[in-house]
């Protein structure tokens, strides 16, 4: 299934990117959007990800999913402290 969206980009304006074919690091991906190139976010990670930082770029997104981000846990992590 393509990630792309039928209308604009609400960040930069241009048509709406399809982020699983396309680096738009700069831009905020809509919250339903979950494949990043060749990473999968879990939805439910995905979701409190965004109710924390409903602006984070794509950039920021995939940081976060990594552990790059000092103020939210990685993918991992997160998932990990959810099955206690």
């Amino acid at each position: 299934m393509s990630e792309l969206r039928k209308d604009t980009c609400l960040t930069c304006g241009k048509q709406a990117h399809d982020f699983a074919n396309e680096e738009a690091l700069n831009c905020v991906p809509p919250r339903e959007i979950l494949i990043f190139g060749e990473y999968v976010i879990d939805k439910q990670y995905r979701d409190a990800l965004f109710e924390e930082f409903p602006i984070y770029t794509t950039e920021e997104v995939v940081g976060s999913y990594f552990g790059h981000n000092p103020y939210f846990p990685s993918q991992d992590e997160w998932l990990d402290s959810k099955e206690v």
